[in-house]
């Protein structure tokens, strides 16, 4: 699926039915992004709106020889970020928790019966409870395919710090993973 050039030069020329073409069409490509960053669906669409707002000023610098839905997706991640730095205190103190105190307060499951009980909007939800900074960086890393390099260098930390945020973020979600699961076992015990 592809936008079609008119509604680009429609949205240059300030057309508002080209605009809202162009909203609908960005809507299903870019709020599962946004979701992704947010912890609920309205805030999400705040974002989405303030990426969209960057999308249809920056049409001008558009290249026609670039896939679009990559060009959007770009702005829309960058749009993220921004709007991380400015607004939310990513630079925060970090209190460092004994993961083996965790484990030991949950038993190890398979992690075939945890996937067979996790449905993607509970991973949402598993995400969306992580600490903000570690969530950005686990969200960037994975799902967008920014290095420890490239992560650092828009959010303003250290590769190392990127990197401890990644491995934290993966410790949490494992931990809730392993509760919830836990959780399952004694309900259907």
């Amino acid at each position: 699926m592809s936008i079609d050039k008119a509604i680009i030069e429609g949205c240059i020329k300030q057309d508002r039915k080209a605009e809202y073409a162009l909203y609908k069409y960005c809507f299903a490509l870019l709020m599962p992004i946004c979701y992704r960053y947010q912890k609920s669906k309205d805030d999400a669409g705040d974002l989405l709106n303030k990426g969209f707002l960057k999308i249809i000023l920056n049409l001008k610098q558009y290249k026609q020889d670039q896939p679009f839905e990559h060009w959007i997706k770009r702005i829309m991640v960058n749009a993220i970020i921004d709007e991380f730095r400015t607004n939310k205190p990513y630079k925060q103190t970090m209190s460092q928790t004994d993961m083996s105190e965790l484990h030991q307060q949950y038993h190890p499951v398979d992690t075939n019966e945890a996937e067979g009980h996790l449905h993607a909007e509970e991973l949402h939800r598993y995400i969306s409870h992580l600490p903000q900074a570690s969530k950005m960086v686990l969200n960037l890393f994975v799902f967008e395919g920014y290095s420890h390099k490239e992560i650092a260098k828009q959010l303003g930390i250290t590769e190392g710090t990127s990197k401890w945020h990644l491995a934290n973020a993966r410790q949490l979600l494992k931990t809730m993973i392993i509760d919830a699961t836990h959780q399952v076992k004694i309900q259907t015990a």
